[in-house]
């Protein structure tokens, strides 16, 4: 039975304007699926298959839009044009014919195709669903759906984009999903990791992140990905924590997707914009990853010294291993370094032993990722036991007590003296060591309070000794 719907449905002006360049060609994929499921998009992903030459088409597309072209190999030659609003993807045909190009494909729902020129004739409003996989009906049950039985054999990667259409969509999953991929998610070990990578950025922007590493969990693809978090399931619940790691792992990114980015605003005040959204939910992914190499047992109790040092070298080296940029790598690191920090000065805290002194070397120390440390304990704390997750909001009380002295002490926090006018009172000929250790120590003490004015600062550099620390101007140890 044939379908066809309003040709309005795939209107594009950039389709109309390059429509004359073809002699055949087909709308295919997630711009005929999202055009059909009326989704909203501020810009259009438009891929384009044709069983014309692809160089006079890029030649004659080139010149209708105005726009220079990049080729790209993936599975086969691809020509893209980038528009302010658009991406155009433009190939040639998985075999002599439509029917076999869609067969290649691999969910039903993206292998629909639309004959271009149907667009465009004077004398029909609709056009042909050419839809031999039934595509059309697993959009209207919301389905994911394979094309063939070996959709995923011979694509592995497609496990990760079916979870991601799965929870974009709000679909569900067919059986034949659900079969195919645990059959083949081992041969994710051997998939490229760029294409890997291509889906998770995909699916950390779709806000059901959690849910997304759950499915990759029970489709036996997590630890595929994710090798070095393989043991998270094996440290059961103990002391505080009412579940076993993976479940508190999986509870802390639900919190940051759920609860945190939701209060965004309410948690960190003015200092929310600083905090980027994806980075931080693979950051909360990988922030116990260090417990299962350092849990040891003590008087009937799992204890886990070092967790958060040795955590922040395996993520680093996972991080990069993704493909991960030098700004996501920077930031797992630092976070997962210090994510016990704003426990540590909590529990100070509340036993009115908090210094000025351990704040300022929290935020001396976590730089310029403090908020986002700070950010992720509150989904921590939530994600350790329902008790915690109903005193949350003591805890963010006390974070707004620590952004109150950052934004107090430290936000403009300037050196009195510069490093010339140290090496000028240390009779120094040239910079050493000396001067930034100095520099260092004079900031801190500007901050809790003991150096005030420039007298203050030029008397503590007098009585600094870089050699004797301990002995100086000021008591730089209290």
């Amino acid at each position: 039975m044939e379908k066809r719907v309003h040709k309005l449905t795939f209107y594009h002006p950039v389709v109309e304007k390059i429509a004359a360049c073809f002699e055949k060609a087909y709308l295919v994929g997630g711009f005929v699926r999202d055009r059909l499921l009326r989704v909203p998009k501020e810009s259009v992903d438009i891929d384009i298959t044709t069983p014309d030459d692809l160089s006079k088409v890029k030649n004659c597309v080139s010149r209708a839009l105005n726009l220079s072209s990049f080729t790209f190999e993936k599975e086969k030659t691809v020509v893209t044009f980038i528009g302010n609003d658009f991406r155009i993807d433009i190939s040639n045909l998985y075999g002599k014919t439509v029917k076999e190009d869609l067969l290649k494909r691999d969910f039903t729902i993206n292998a629909i195709a639309v004959d271009i020129s149907e667009l465009f004739l004077p004398f029909n409003d609709d056009v042909l669903l050419i839809d031999p996989f039934g595509g059309f009906e697993d959009l209207q049950k919301g389905l994911i759906r394979p094309v063939a039985a070996t959709s995923i054999t011979d694509d592995p990667v497609r496990i990760v984009r079916g979870v991601r259409l799965k929870v974009l969509l709000d679909f569900e999953y067919h059986s034949s999903f659900l079969e195919q991929s645990k059959a083949n998610s081992e041969k994710l070990e051997e998939s490229a990791v760029e294409r890997i990578k291509e889906e998770l950025i995909k699916i950390l922007k779709t806000g059901r992140s959690a849910e997304a590493f759950r499915d990759l969990d029970y489709l036996d693809a997590f630890v595929r990905i994710f090798p070095e978090l393989s043991d998270l399931e094996k440290i059961p619940p103990s002391g505080l924590h009412q579940y076993n790691l993976k479940e508190h792992t999986f509870r802390t990114v639900e919190f940051l997707e759920n609860y945190c980015f939701e209060k965004k605003e309410e948690i960190l005040l003015e200092f929310s914009e600083e905090i980027g959204e994806e980075e931080l939910k693979l950051v909360a992914l990988y922030h116990d990853v260090g417990k299962p190499l350092t849990v040891k047992e003590k008087d009937g109790k799992l204890t886990f010294y070092n967790h958060d040092k040795v955590g922040a070298e395996i993520a680093k080296k996972a991080f990069i291993r993704l493909g991960l940029g030098k700004r996501a790598v920077n930031l797992g690191f630092k976070v997962i370094r210090h994510h016990l920090r704003p426990f540590f000065l909590y529990n100070l805290f509340k036993k009115e032993q908090l210094s000025n002194r351990a704040i300022y070397r929290f935020f001396r120390d976590t730089q310029a990722y403090s908020f986002h440390t700070l950010f992720h304990s509150v989904a921590d704390w939530m994600a350790t036991s329902t008790e915690m997750e109903k005193g949350v909001d003591e805890f963010i009380d006390f974070i707004h007590f620590l952004l109150r002295f950052y934004r107090e002490r430290l936000k403009d926090l300037k050196p009195l003296l510069s490093g010339r006018e140290i090496m000028e009172i240390k009779g120094f000929d040239k910079p050493n060591r000396c001067v930034g250790v100095i520099k260092k120590k004079m900031l801190e003490l500007q901050a809790i309070g003991r150096i005030k004015t420039i007298y203050d600062a030029i008397n503590f550099v007098r009585g600094y000794s870089c050699e004797n620390p301990d002995k100086g101007g000021l008591d730089c140890n209290s």
